[in-house]
C-alpha cells in the first residue's frame, strides 16, 4: 500500500464534498469499473436522489439521518477511491467522511442563496447537482478496474 499523496487526498476531499451534497455520489468510485448493467443502475439511483432534492418539504440533509447516510456513502467512496489510488483505504474513508457534512453545508448555503434571487428554486438544483457530479467526475477520473482490484 503506497503513501497518502497530496493528490490522494485533494481527490478524496472533492469525493466528500460531493457525496454531502448527493450521498449518491459515494459510489462514484464504481462507476469506471461496473458494467453497463449497474452503471445504469446506479444511474437511476443518483437520478432518483436529484429528482427528490427537489420536492418541497424534503428534510434537511443537515438533519441527523440525513447527514450520517451521506457521511456513510462519502467515508465508503472514499475509502474505494483511496484504495484505487493506491493510497491508504482508511484515511480516504476518514478524509472523506470528515469532508462531506461541508459538502452538505454548502449545497444548504447554495440553495438558500439561490431560492433568495427570485429565480426557480430546480434550476439553483439542477446547477447544484451539475457542479457536484463534476466534482465527483473529476475525483474518479482514471480510475480503472484493474486499479481498484488491487490489494
Amino acid at each position: 500500500m503506497g503513501a497518502f499523496s497530496g493528490s490522494a487526498m485533494v481527490r478524496t476531499v472533492m469525493l466528500g464534498l460531493a457525496a454531502g451534497s448527493r450521498g449518491t455520489l459515494g459510489s462514484a468510485p464504481l462507476w469506471a469499473v461496473s458494467g453497463p448493467g449497474k452503471r445504469v443502475s446506479m444511474a437511476l439511483v443518483v437520478l432518483g436522489e436529484f429528482s427528490g432534492d427537489k420536492v418541497p418539504g424534503i428534510p434537511s440533509r443537515l438533519a441527523w439521518p440525513s447527514l450520517a447516510a451521506r457521511v456513510a456513502s462519502a467515508g465508503t467512496g472514499g475509502a474505494l477511491l483511496a484504495r484505487s489510488l493506491g493510497a491508504p483505504a482508511a484515511l480516504g474513508a476518514v478524509i472523506a467522511a470528515g469532508a462531506s457534512p461541508v459538502g452538505a453545508a454548502a449545497g444548504v448555503g447554495w440553495r438558500r442563496y439561490w431560492n433568495g434571487t427570485g429565480r426557480p428554486g430546480w434550476i439553483g438544483g439542477v446547477l447544484e447537482d451539475a457542479c457536484v457530479v463534476a466534482l465527483a467526475g473529476a475525483a474518479c477520473r482514471g480510475v480503472s478496474a484493474d486499479a481498484s482490484a488491487e490489494d
